[in-house]
């Protein structure tokens, strides 16, 4: 009788990719409503604008962080479902964990989630690379089959 044991998937990889995932995502939405809320009311008096630029500073500045953050969210959902797709498939783990790796290294230009997110991403996806499944001998050894 074979037993279905935690072996048969990266455990703790995925689970350092879903909170690594869910950091960034947690950190993009804040800087976001920061970019929509703070940033248009503060007082920039003392910031030139860049030469040729015609609108408003609080614009800009709201404008690239909102930007930025944006790029974070797309980041931190795709390091998310990935690492939720492994735990559901993990047959695939070369895919979740390169989407992983890749997408953990893209958010650092969305702010990373306060670089902690994309350290544990990249961590959880290198991890999932790393990882092999054990063979039935080891298996035998452990007595699992």
């Amino acid at each position: 009788m074979a037993q279905k044991t935690a072996l048969e998937y990266p455990n703790l990889p995925s689970i350092l990719a879903i909170v690594g995932g869910g950091i960034i995502l947690f950190v993009a939405l804040l800087l976001l409503a920061v970019s929509v809320v703070i940033l248009p009311h503060l007082n920039y008096t003392n910031v030139t604008p860049p030469q040729g630029y015609t609108g408003t500073i609080p614009g800009l500045v709201s404008g690239i962080v909102g930007a930025l953050a944006s790029f974070g969210i797309v980041c931190g959902v795709i390091v998310l479902i990935s690492a939720i797709a492994l735990r559901l498939m993990p047959r695939h783990r070369q895919t979740w964990g390169v989407l992983i790796l890749v997408f953990s290294i893209l958010s650092f230009f969305g702010f990373g989630g306060a670089v902690a997110g994309a350290v544990l991403g990249l961590v959880g996806g290198i991890m999932i690379l790393r990882w092999k499944p054990p063979t039935p001998h080891e298996q035998s050894l452990r007595g699992e089959i």
